[in-house]
């Protein structure tokens, strides 16, 4: 075994999920029986314990974090008694600073944290990497280990981590929030639900194909499309009026970073 799984709710489940397609090596550790249960049925491969104590973790190079927050320090502190100094410690757990965990751990103990997306299992996740101290043949291996994510980009400030979850941690959800937004006018014209997310699947995979292009630029492709007088325009200067639209995203996605970083305040406060 290479990896531990500490939490299988529904991230770690993706996570999880993940590395299971990729056929890495990895076993679970959680409480809850139901869960426990599902996994076992669901995974045939994978390993279950219940508690720390049936892992021999001389066979584990990384420990992954992902539990509820309110249940970080009594886990790392569950931890801590193995004294697992050569160990790597990843935390996928919104808000839980390094800082923090270094309290139960230690000082000396390798922290890395991570912030995926759910698009994990299909290696398309938009990733966040802090590794704080180390050496760059190190970061290089980790960042080989986890790349099965996806796009993976080192943040060398923390702090970028509350932007990174606001934005790319929640993205998928505000794009399908979008979505969702179009499906209900398409329906409401006309077509029906199957129309309509055939036609939205073509126009996002059209979006995607472009974007790809090296020569790529967002607003010659907006001009290329918008006609002088033209229909498109025509819905453009509604998006672009006094920059309201533009307004209301960016509002939107300071609330979810500060959110973040309350969080991890308040977290702070329990170590």
């Amino acid at each position: 075994m290479t990896y531990v799984l500490i939490g299988c709710g529904n991230l770690g489940e993706i996570i999880l999920n993940g590395f299971y397609l990729k056929k890495k090596k990895i076993s679970v550790v959680e409480k809850n029986d139901k869960i426990k249960s599902k996994i076992s049925s669901k995974y045939k491969r994978i390993k279950t314990f219940n508690n720390f104590k049936e892992i021999n973790w001389s066979e584990i190079r990384y420990i992954m974090i992902c539990v509820k927050p309110k249940d970080c320090k009594k886990i790392l502190n569950e931890i801590k008694e193995f004294q697992l100094d050569k160990h790597i410690f990843v935390s996928f757990v919104a808000g839980l600073s390094t800082s923090g965990i270094k309290k139960c751990l230690g000082s000396k103990s390798k922290i890395v944290r991570i912030m995926p997306n759910i698009f994990i299992s299909s290696n398309n996740s938009a990733t966040a990497v802090y590794m704080m101290g180390f050496e760059k043949k190190l970061k290089t291996k980790i960042l080989k280990d986890f790349r099965h994510f996806g796009i993976l980009v080192e943040v060398n400030q923390e702090k970028k981590i509350d932007f990174f979850t606001a934005m790319f941690g929640g993205g998928p959800a505000y794009i399908f929030f979008i979505l969702e937004i179009f499906n209900e006018i398409i329906k409401n014209n006309g077509f029906s639900e199957k129309e309509s997310i055939l036609l939205l699947t073509s126009l996002v995979e059209g979006v995607e194909k472009r974007i790809k292009e090296n020569s790529f630029n967002f607003k010659l492709s907006i001009n290329q499309v918008a006609s002088k007088g033209g229909t498109t325009e025509e819905a453009l200067k509604f998006f672009s009026n006094k920059n309201l639209l533009s307004s209301i995203i960016n509002k939107a996605i300071k609330a979810a970073t500060l959110k973040s970083v309350k969080i991890s305040k308040d977290l702070d406060k329990l170590f």
